[in-house]
């Protein structure tokens, strides 16, 4: 189990900004992977599995962070 902030999941996944993260977690798609800190009340994400949940539960965009990240993963291994 990683447990980051909102806003460090958000640039580990490839996301410019923390708001598409904040949106899926007030309505509720990641209460599995949100823990809070007490007693601070800070909200940690557990960034196991959270790739493919977000894969699972977006819709796919031609400029989607997943393709992003993929291309340049792939640019690299070349």
């Amino acid at each position: 189990m990683q447990l980051m902030s909102i806003s460090g999941a958000a640039r580990h996944l490839g996301y410019k900004s923390r708001s598409q993260l904040y949106k899926l977690i007030d309505d509720g798609w990641l209460d599995d992977h949100l823990h809070i800190n007490m007693p601070s009340g800070q909200r940690l994400l557990d960034v196991d599995g959270l790739r493919e949940k977000l894969q699972s539960i977006c819709q796919w965009r031609i400029d989607s962070v997943f393709l992003r990240r993929n291309v340049i993963e792939l640019a690299q291994e070349s």
